[in-house]
């Protein structure tokens, strides 16, 4: 009997140090936590619904007295073919044909019952709402009006009992086979009551469009999920207890302090696989056909926190969770969300191709920037998505040199992929990057993803490695938990690059964000020619002192005029290195504002030029056309005979495969 008993306390305790070592609780808080969740949920797997209780206790912030709620409804956005999201598809939508879906196969979200503390029944009043776009048929956010006003400072306690129906995955949020199900943007959740650009308060809760994510206050998430008991679990936070029930469902209860959002995910098949970084536990769930790969995404996760650490801040959360779904379930794939990301990849993926370590990096990522910054992705999705990409591109690129692809003795780096997602489309100056998403019909990804990193690349060109960082960092402490716009990175920008450099950039960068990020035009500077030529001693008639004219030969002085012309294709100007190699093997390097057109540059020189590049270390990474930036007049063949060999080698052995076969 003692001995049982020992074993028993034993238990208690490891399961106490279990749960010790995610401890979800800050003291201080880190955020203002405006809007705190406690839910309970019933989840029917067969049925693929949920019938909830959800307590929300929200603070006003404003100087406002608040009469009416908003929130967000965003899987009516799967209800059916005439909301925002889907509408104006023709059926087609992400890959697949949704006209002719069945009845069981679509979702949707509603409110059974809302009342505001003190006892107003608020459900009649309720009613879905348009803000962007008036489309009767949209039902992704719904307005409450209160018989109780918010005064600016109070509180406002609702308690609301919702039901919803997982759609069969379109995008995100959805259900597969093998008992999949991904829950995420599943509950009425209330918008951002803040000042617009004018400065005028009202509620930031705009409609689900397809080229839109997503934008919510900070909070506590109390959550409490019962689910069939064959389902593994992930979700954000922290998991704070498990209960077995009487009916064969377990209960689990999970909390997670100032975040955004919480999201959760059930699949009979997941493989657990614990790992730590510091402070920080990383779980990762991956289906059993994915589990050779399960070191490569703990790798990734662990490169990625240190490096954000060092070159960002530090990442304060308990836990990080990566879910990598199978197969049929990637449309539920490769997103981000508060200390839970989703991946994806496939079967053996081959070790010289890092696309799951970039996916990893860049969801991780994302904890920074959607997360902890929570800059808004509706109105500005430059400033996550594409600061993301750039920090993807310098994870990979610095654990992974210009090994993002390194198959049959080819390779390339992770910001080259990058830079060419911009570089190669089919017409970069399509539009700005600072717009709404729902703005952007075209080029979405090649413009806030691409184009804004590698923008961020150039200006680490510009101003260097160490006052990147530091701008970065500024932007990053300032900022965090506190929903920053454009306007506040510029200025952090603008304020680091003084303090470090002074004048040497202008009086501000204002001409660099103009350009880059308001503006449309592309950069794009070339060496168009190179001469040399002798000079000569004067030749012909010459006035002579003592008076009358002589005949005089010219004869070569040794001396060269050397010129090299450059041109400046583009719209954008930024200053531009160039580098001179002569043909004694002296290099001169000087710096060209780039400001003209044509620019000829003349030397007076006893060696020739045989070669000139434009910004030789590319610190101009937007450039559109690196292959015109430099010139010379003694090529070299190695390169072209090396690839040359490389094909001929694989050639040959593909014909010595085939013969044996034949």
């Amino acid at each position: 009997m003692e001995r049982i008993s020992f074993i028993i306390i034993i238990a208690l305790f490891c399961t106490y140090l279990a749960q010790a070592q995610c401890d979800p609780f800050f003291d201080p808080p880190l955020s203002k936590r405006t809007a705190n969740y406690n839910i309970r949920v019933n989840y029917d797997h067969d049925a693929k619904t949920i019938a909830a209780r959800e307590t929300l206790t929200w603070i006003n912030p404003s100087p406002d007295t608040v009469r009416e709620v908003h929130f967000y409804m965003y899987l009516n956005a799967f209800k059916n073919t005439n909301s925002t999201f889907l509408r104006g598809t023709g059926g087609q939508v992400f890959g697949q044909n949704i006209s002719t879906r069945p009845a069981e196969t679509w979702g949707w979200i509603q409110v059974d019952s809302i009342g505001q503390r003190g006892g107003s029944e608020l459900t009649a009043g309720q009613r879905y709402i348009q803000p962007d776009d008036g489309n009767p048929d949209d039902q992704t956010v719904l307005s409450i009006p209160l018989k109780n006003p918010v005064l600016p400072g109070d509180t406002l306690v609702l308690h609301l009992r919702f039901s919803a129906k997982l759609p069969k995955t379109v995008v995100r949020s959805g259900y597969s086979k093998d008992d999949w199900a991904l829950f995420v943007h599943w509950f009425p959740q209330v918008g951002v009551y803040e000042q617009d650009a004018t400065g005028r308060w009202g509620w930031n809760c705009h409609q689900f469009h397809r080229q839109t994510e997503f934008y919510a206050d900070f909070g506590t998430y109390d959550v409490e999920i019962m689910a069939a008991s064959h389902l593994v679990m992930g979700a954000s936070g922290c998991k704070m207890s498990e209960k077995k029930n009487q009916d064969g469902t377990i209960t689990r209860h999970f909390r997670v302090d100032d975040v955004i959002d919480f999201a959760w995910v059930v699949y009979a098949h997941f493989e657990e696989y614990l790992d730590t970084w510091e402070h920080v536990s990383i779980r990762l769930l991956i289906p059993p056909e994915h589990s050779s790969l399960a070191s490569r995404y703990l790798t990734a996760i662990k490169q990625s926190l240190s490096y954000l650490s060092e070159h960002v801040g530090r990442y304060p959360f308990p836990i990080i969770t990566v879910v990598d779904p199978p197969v049929h379930a990637l449309r539920s794939g490769m997103m981000e969300y508060p200390t839970l990301i989703t991946t994806g990849t496939f079967y053996r993926m081959p070790s010289g191709i890092r696309t799951m370590e970039s996916l990893a990096a860049h969801e991780f990522a994302h904890q920074y920037f959607m997360m902890m910054l929570a800059s808004n992705e509706k109105e500005e999705p430059w400033l996550d998505e594409g600061f993301v990409t750039y920090f993807e591109d310098r994870i990979i690129d610095a654990h992974y040199p210009r090994s993002f692809v390194n198959l049959f003795g080819f390779r390339f780096g992770n910001r080259e992929l990058t830079r060419q997602e911009y570089t190669g489309m089919r017409n970069p100056q399509v539009g700005t990057i600072a717009r709404p998403g729902w703005e952007i019909n075209e080029g979405y990804k090649g413009l806030v993803y691409s184009k804004t990193a590698t923008m961020l690349q150039t200006l680490q060109g510009l101003v260097g490695n160490e006052t990147m960082d530091a701008i970065i960092r500024t932007y990053f402490e300032r900022w965090k938990f506190r929903h920053p716009r454009g306007k506040d990175f510029i200025a952090v920008a603008n304020e680091v690059v003084r303090q470090r450099h002074g004048n040497q950039f202008g009086e501000n960068l204002d001409w660099f964000f103009d350009g880059c990020l308001y503006g449309t035009e592309v950069c794009d500077y070339a060496v168009t020619d190179i001469s040399n030529g002798p000079i000569f001693t004067g030749h012909g008639l010459f006035d002579q002192a003592a008076g009358g004219i002589f005949f005089k030969n010219g004869e070569p002085t040794g001396v060269l005029r050397a010129s090299v012309t450059l041109h400046r294709l583009g719209g954008l100007i930024f200053p531009v290195e160039v580098e001179f190699r002569f043909e004694d093997g002296t290099v001169k390097r000087e710096v060209w504002q780039g400001t003209e057109r044509i620019k000829v540059l003349e030397y007076e020189t006893t060696s020739r030029i045989i070669s000139a590049h434009l910004d030789p270390r590319q610190k101009i990474y937007l450039d559109i056309d690196l292959n015109n930036n430099s010139m010379t007049l003694q090529p070299r063949t190695s390169s072209l005979w090396k690839y040359a060999a490389k094909a001929v080698f694989w050639v040959q052995n593909l014909l010595q495969t085939v013969s044996f076969f034949v």
